[in-house]
């Protein structure tokens, strides 16, 4: 039997011929529909012609799918680089802090602020090594309630003292899988602590002046970057808070050495010690209860501290004379206020204190423009040496002197009373009757020997303008019994016999 080659019909199983496949070309190509004829319609009713739509439909579909992946990928991608970037941000305000702030608790309070989120850390708090006590203390402890002072030893056991001691960066996964960590405080606080990374803070000598910790990263354990990252900052840190150090000890050898001036004044004569940091803290007060700027409290503190500083250049006749003074004495006392101006203006106070020299000789102007030396008045006077005015007034009245005894408290409340809008400021004379009196009462028995210093927690819950009232007669209520023989024994303790009030 022959083998079969080539192509065979689909009937008879013979190959094809020439004129077969010729016949069969025209077939196929009348299957192909002609140009411009309509496409056949589906069983279903569903024209081809609409497949094209449908696979637009699908690409315009892909191509907001890979739209939204890469808008949540650049997102992410954004999000990374924000969290790259928020440690740089971060350092960059702590090094601007610099240039603002000056007093270590407000430079402390930024550092911790910005550690706390640059690491994303549950709790950051910065010690600092006070070497006169040989402890770490922190005034700023994020997370902890209210404002509070936690001193720690520097020879103690816990983590912060060990990294103080040996100058390491101390990274703790787990706190109480070590045994530095002490417990205590977590029971004491309802805390827990888990992640711990303490980090030293070195002078430019080498000397560790402090530690920052962090405590309880928030996705996990701390990390070598994020030691890194503390590592660069407890640098700059380091600087900034022996900067501002530096400039608090000058600042306390200013204020020291202000009070030394002002009490060496004071005590030319036994009588009127205290005068000078008493008016301080008197015009303190009065500055607070008024809610004066706290740039200008400095400036109150000082002015006030050297009010009488031009007494220097007042013969001791005059001031220690036992009596009134005549018109010559009178005028010869009142170039003190001059000379106050022209010594302090030969100190070299800093643009933010350039005012103290003008306002501490301006405390005896009067409104109505009858005080000395320059004759000013309203809007012309200095609001803190309106405030000095009456602390200076109320003190010199309230004090004994040469020529009488403590003036009467309800004759000095009548003083400031008559004084208003013509030697006093309203505004002034209001702030002081609205202290507390056991305030007033600090201050006034402050220079003095008694023995009857709990007798002022009697005077907690009333005003000075109250007390004033009870002295005069008014009936006192509830707590107030028995107020005025307190206060009567109390502000005559040990006073010189013989000496009247000056009328």
């Amino acid at each position: 039997m022959a083998k079969a080659s080539g192509s065979h019909t689909a009937s008879t199983g013979k190959p094809a011929s020439e004129e077969d496949k010729k016949a069969k070309k025209p077939a196929k190509e009348a299957d192909k529909p002609k140009k411009g004829a309509k496409a056949p319609v589906s069983k279903n009713g569903t024209a081809k012609d609409k497949a094209p739509e449908l696979h637009a439909f699908e690409e315009e579909l892909n191509r907001r799918e890979v739209s939204l992946i890469e808008r949540e990928i650049k997102t992410i991608r954004m999000q990374e680089e924000l969290d790259r970037l928020r440690p740089l941000s971060g350092l960059y305000r702590v090094v601007k802090a610099m240039a603002t702030e000056r007093r270590l608790d407000s430079l402390l309070d930024t550092i911790t602020r910005e550690t706390q989120a640059m690491l994303k850390a549950d709790r950051c708090s910065v010690f600092v090594v006070d070497s006169t006590t040989d402890e770490l203390w922190t005034q700023v402890a994020q997370g902890l309630e209210g404002f509070r002072m936690i001193r720690i030893p520097v020879s103690g056991t816990s983590i912060v003292a060990w990294c103080a001691r040996s100058g390491d960066i101390i990274n703790i996964p787990d706190a109480y899988d070590d045994e530095r960590f002490d417990p205590a405080v977590d029971k004491a606080t309802g805390y827990r602590t888990r992640s711990v990374l303490c980090v030293p803070m070195q002078n430019r000598s080498g000397q560790v002046i402090g530690v920052f910790q962090v405590l309880n990263k928030k996705d996990g354990p701390f990390t070598s970057e994020d030691e890194d990252w503390l590592e660069g900052l407890a640098a700059v840190a380091a600087g900034l808070i022996e900067q501002a150090q530096a400039y608090q000890e000058i600042e306390s050898f200013v204020d020291q050495t202000l009070m030394v001036l002002a009490q060496t004044i004071d005590k030319r004569d036994p009588l009127t010690a205290g005068h000078s940091i008493r008016v301080t803290k008197y015009s303190l007060l009065i500055g607070q209860s008024l809610i004066i700027p706290d740039e200008d409290i400095d400036i109150l503190r000082y002015s006030a501290m050297m009010h009488d500083y031009g007494k220097i250049g007042v013969p001791e006749a005059v001031l220690w004379k036992n009596g009134r003074l005549t018109p010559e004495e009178y005028a010869c006392v009142q170039t003190h206020a001059r000379i106050t101006f022209d010594l302090l203006s030969n100190l070299p106070f800093t643009k933010r204190l350039a005012a103290v020299p003008f306002v501490a000789s301006c405390h005896h102007e009067k409104l109505d423009g009858s005080g000395y030396y320059r004759g000013l008045k309203g809007e012309e006077i200095p609001f803190l040496a309106k405030i000095i005015a009456v602390a200076d007034v109320f003190d010199a009245l309230t004090s004994v002197r040469h020529y009488r005894n403590r003036m009467p408290i309800d004759k000095v409340h009548e003083i400031l009373e008559s004084g208003r809008n013509n030697h006093f400021e309203s505004r002034c004379v209001d702030a002081f009757l609205r202290l507390p009196c056991q305030q007033v009462l600090s201050v006034m028995e402050s220079e003095r020997d008694r023995n009857s210093s709990e007798d002022l927690e009697r005077f907690g819950n009333i005003t000075w303008a109250r007390l004033t009232e009870l002295v005069s007669g008014a009936e006192p209520k509830g707590e107030e019994e028995g107020i005025v023989d307190i206060f009567e024994r109390m502000y005559n303790f040990g006073l010189p016999e013989g000496y009247k009030a000056l009328d």
